[in-house]
């Protein structure tokens, strides 16, 4: 498990404002905790219970459902269905898991949390594909809190925050790619969309670095201007990539505008993915490769038809056998910008029809940080 605990407030600390979202929250529900806990018993059976979500993390409104998950001895086999419980006008949803497969999960959490960036990145989106609780449970019962104020696995918040930080900021750095080259392939309006990515991405990489690890991405932005209302980040360096990070969301809407069309734009998304890379210690620098997932073949004069695994595109002036740029030896996230507009719009087809994924590369990685 990785050092140091990840949130400015200590683990009892955590808790006990976790625990304060949790009894407001309920008692604005006029929900006593006693008659919950007696309801669920009644409804699923005995069981570690924990109120997840929102309430716990002073998110919830009017309208936040209740959201549980309940820990059990015995064994369950096969995927987890939500049970729905609507009592005295309450919807109640709560989802059960074994203490053998989340003992498990953990376990793989701290694995993941102990590999070079690029494997955890891979680890964490080969999840949902064999493992339960799935990724958004597991972040669920890291943070959940019991009904007696207690947050039984608050211990694996260090684990959690690095393997989800370096999943979104991997996110970003795609991003960012897919900004510079739509740039220099001369779109205008796709670097744009690009570049708001790049930024809801890299917001909850810093909020998760800092232990506001969250997996519903409709509260990023909120998390995140609370975040910089606080003020409170680890370091100068990740205060000033967060500075970045605000100043480029405030300015961003303006390149939509016509006379922006040609100003450049992607480049300044890339640099501030660099530095958050740096500044939250995961690597020192990022390269871009591209692997295809099939083959380009004949189509038309002057142009090949790549096929990927149940995807294809056409890619004008690319010849049949010819490799794809970027397949053979990476560039450096920072070299992207100088790609010519047909080599980058041939990238771009090819990543968008799925024809073709990046592979992001980290080189100088900080062990242990």
């Amino acid at each position: 498990m990785p050092s140091g605990f990840p949130h400015v407030l200590s683990p009892d600390d955590l808790t006990a404002r976790r625990h304060a979202h949790v009894s407001a929250f309920l008692a604005g529900r006029a929900l006593d905790p006693s008659w919950l806990t007696a309801v669920m018993r009644d409804q699923v059976g005995e069981g570690l219970l924990m109120l997840t979500s929102s309430p716990v993390h002073g998110l919830a409104n009017p309208t936040s459902d209740l959201d549980f998950i309940r820990i059990q001895e015995a064994a369950i086999d096969g995927p987890r269905i939500s049970t729905k419980i609507f009592e005295n006008g309450h919807h109640l949803e709560v989802v059960s898991f074994s203490r053998a497969e989340l003992a498990s999960n953990l376990d793989e959490l701290n694995r993941l949390a102990a590999l070079p960036a690029a494997q955890t990145v891979a680890g964490f989106r080969a999840w949902d594909k064999s493992r339960e609780p799935r990724r958004k449970q597991t972040e669920r019962i890291v943070n959940g809190i019991s009904l007696d104020g207690t947050a039984p696995f608050l211990e694996w918040l260090p684990a959690l925050s690095r393997v989800w930080s370096r999943a979104s900021l991997q996110t970003a750095v795609e991003q960012a790619v897919h900004a510079l080259l739509a740039e220099a392939a001369g779109e205008t309006r796709g670097r744009v969309g690009y570049a708001y990515n790049v930024l809801l991405h890299l917001m909850d990489a810093l909020l998760s670095h800092h232990g506001d690890v969250y997996t519903t991405r409709k509260w990023y932005v909120l998390r995140w201007t609370r975040q910089v209302a606080g003020g409170d980040w680890h370091d100068e360096r990740l205060q000033a990539v967060a500075s970045d990070v605000e100043r480029l969301r405030k300015g961003v809407n303006a390149a939509l505008e016509p006379a922006a069309a040609g100003e450049p734009l992607a480049g300044a998304f890339a640099a501030v993915v660099l530095d958050a890379v740096r500044a939250t210690g995961t690597a020192e620098s990022v390269t871009v490769g591209v692997d295809t997932t099939g083959s380009a073949q004949p189509y038309l004069a002057g142009a090949s038809l790549l096929l990927g695994s149940g995807n294809a595109v056409v890619l004008p002036g690319v010849a049949a056998g010819t490799e794809l740029p970027l397949t053979g030896k990476p560039v450096a996230l920072d070299e992207l910008a100088g790609l010519d507009a047909k080599t980058a719009g041939t990238l771009l087809r090819a990543l968008r029809s799925g024809a073709a994924r990046l592979r992001i590369g980290y080189t100088g990685e900080e062990a242990g940080r």
